[in-house]
């Protein structure tokens, strides 16, 4: 071999080793979210990511005077969807200020935006004028859909949302009191709130959704002096109205949140006024809404119009999913409901592909519009399936979640690499709710559930890391999750050899918490950090191990789990 040869060999494998080291490093050192080695589940959550962005309702639009990002027009959907995209997103505030500078003098937010010649301009006479509002400047229409008893809590949601991924206490302190004067017009105005059993009440719908059932088929409405639209989206102080747990269940999760946004500033004292309205609304709820195996649909405040004839006492719906990812029930009554939705792919299996129903059973022919097996009636909702595997991953389920999570990957595979948020029973595409929310909803249930990263502050700084893929065929990964606006991140390579799991932790955080899934069949392990013995103790969720070790006070570290 050559003098020459030699040079060249040496100079290809140096710079191929130099590449090699760079792309390892790019890779640590990224700032974006994503599963680095972990097969499908790392594909799936880059996809998710695709589709959200790629949404025809993910848009930059002029409104009150500057271009903000909106993910959905409607605040509520916008919310849902900012659960996930706050992990790439860069603008996550903007949007949502637009509906806090246009609060009502009530404490009441708006719903949706749209222009001003679009075709619901009607609805400014058929309801009543505090629900809507002209910016005639701005060729734009805002609506409140009267019937809605959700869009002050969700406020709540986004702004803590804005907080944890930006660390703006500049923005928490300015509108943290309109957030609190919302949260009180939910809480003391007539419409809203029920003085009988002091929660927030609602007409009946279907579950959180905005319609209520109709007295006639909606062809026939007219004939009988009925106007649709006003029969399934307005209220009055006449209006039948029932307490629905998934309000409920949002206004505690809001309180919380108030509690924490309160903490963030150093007010400790508003905090505590907060976390003991949370526990009294948690309290009420759970002894109002509990039927023994899940929230039912409603508790009667008042008595349902004469044709709602579902039955609101056993009615499954989609909100008791929320109920355990916002922290309502206990762990048995959130096992409980876990257990139910696990018994229905056997009960169902001759009549629906998936057990994700919007409601179960549906109400049979038709509620309002809509048809059993449809929509939120009885069809099979993307967001269920979601927060049902984030719910099941956290509560001793695991299996089950990784298998949503595995028919939830077939599913788009199957749809051409997209995952729409609505399906009929039989497994064909469904309408009426923004793919985008269910896509959000299920990013959120692979960072928050399978990698399991839950920042219990802003920016990281408090982290709970629980890895559950030791119940995947993964043992060699890495997971990095990172928020958009901040780039603040946190990042661990996991790997798993015979007797032994390894995690490299990297990040910021100054609390870390890690509650490591234990292979099964392992019921004891020990551990080290950093080579040296550390304290950690066993918790047994259900028949599942998990080894925990907490108050570490740096991110830089390494674990490693024996058994």
């Amino acid at each position: 071999m050559t003098t020459k040869y030699m040079k060249r060999k040496i100079i290809y494998t140096a710079t191929i080793a130099w590449f090699i080291f760079y792309a390892h490093t790019s890779i640590n050192a990224q700032t974006t979210t994503a599963f680095q080695g972990a097969g499908k589940y790392g594909d799936f959550l880059d996809s998710l990511h695709g589709m959200m962005i790629k949404s025809h309702l993910y848009k930059k639009t002029m409104l009150g005077g500057k271009e903000r990002q909106v993910f959905v027009f409607w605040l509520r959907d916008h919310v849902h969807v900012l659960k996930a995209l706050k992990y790439w997103e860069q603008d996550v505030s903007s949007f949502i200020e637009f509906y806090l500078e246009n609060q009502t003098p009530s404490g009441m937010f708006y719903d949706y935006n749209m222009p001003i010649e679009w075709h619901q301009n009607w609805r400014m006479n058929l309801f009543e004028k505090k629900y809507w509002k002209i910016l005639s400047e701005e060729g734009v229409q805002l609506h409140r859909m009267p019937v809605t008893a959700d869009v002050e809590y969700l406020a709540v949601e986004g702004v803590y949302y804005i907080w944890q991924s930006t660390g703006d206490t500049v923005f928490v302190k300015k509108w943290l009191p309109a957030l609190e004067k919302g949260i009180m017009y939910s809480m003391t105005d007539p419409i809203r709130w029920s003085t009988k059993h002091q929660l927030i009440k609602r007409a009946y719908t279907l579950d959180t959704w905005d319609f209520q059932d109709l007295p006639f088929p909606k062809e026939e409405l007219a004939a009988h002096g009925y106007d649709l639209q006003d029969m399934i989206f307005n209220v009055n102080e006449d209006t039948p109205m029932g307490i629905m747990h998934g309000d409920n269940s949002g206004l505690y999760a809001a309180c919380r949140q108030l509690a924490l946004l309160h903490i963030a500033l150093g007010n400790e004292t508003d905090a505590d006024v907060w976390n003991h309205y949370a526990e009294i609304i948690r309290l009420r709820t759970n002894q109002v809404c509990w039927n023994g195996k899940f929230y039912k649909h409603f508790a009667i405040e008042d008595e349902p119009p004469a044709y709602n004839t579902m039955d609101q006492e056993n009615t499954l719906t989609m909100s008791n999913t929320y109920d355990i990812n916002r922290g309502l029930p206990t762990e048995e009554m959130a096992q409980s409901i876990i257990q139910t939705y696990y018994d229905l792919i056997e009960e169902t299996k001759d009549e629906s592909f998936a057990e994700w129903f919007g409601i179960y059973p549906p109400v049979e022919p038709y509620f309002g519009t809509h048809v059993a097996g449809e929509y939120l009636n009885g069809g099979v909702i993307t967001i269920v399936a979601a927060e049902l595997a984030k719910a099941a991953l956290q509560h001793g389920y695991e299996d089950y979640g990784i298998d949503i999570i595995n028919r939830l990957i077939d599913i788009t595979e199957k749809n051409n690499g997209d995952l729409p948020c609505s399906f009929l029973t039989d497994g064909t595409k469904g309408r009426g709710i923004p793919d985008i929310w269910g896509q959000a909803a299920v990013a959120s249930a692979l960072i928050e559930g399978l990698a399991g990263v839950v920042d219990n502050g802003t920016g990281f700084n408090h982290v709970t890391l629980s890895p559950r893929w030791s119940y995947t065929e993964r043992n060699d990964l890495e997971v990095n999750v990172a928020y958009g606006p901040s780039g603040k991140s946190i990042s661990y390579n996991y790997r798993r050899v015979n007797d032994e799991i390894v995690m490299d932790i990297d990040g910021k955080a100054s609390i870390v918490n890690c509650h490591i899934l234990l292979p099964k069949g392992i019921e004891s392990a020990s551990a080290t950090l950093n080579g040296e013995a550390v304290s950690s103790k066993i918790e047994k969720i259900l028949e599942s191990y998990y080894i925990v070790i907490e108050g570490m006070e740096r991110a830089d570290l390494q674990l490693k789990i024996n058994w």
